[in-house]
């Protein structure tokens, strides 16, 4: 998997957002369909953003709060 040790930060936008949770999305940290054609076992993690805001978007996999990072990137 192409995951990194380190979150994504985004200026979200309100809205439902789809997240990538298998770390081969060519458009982390939005999913672009990656896991189905990779084969990779996972979906992707369906968010609702309430109001426009500034995220930490897990990109190491082992967030308990996925798709926020809760640091356990740091922990690995």
């Amino acid at each position: 998997m192409a995951y990194a040790n380190s979150p994504i930060l985004i200026d979200e936008t309100e809205g439902i957002k789809t997240y990538c949770s298998c770390g081969e999305s060519a458009r982390k940290s939005y999913c672009d369909g990656s896991h189905s054609v990779k084969g990779t076992g996972k979906t992707p993690t369906e968010f609702v953003v309430n109001e426009a805001r500034k995220l930490a978007i897990c990109d190491c996999g082992k967030s308990g709060k996925s798709p926020i990072c809760d640091g356990a990137h740091s922990k690995l």
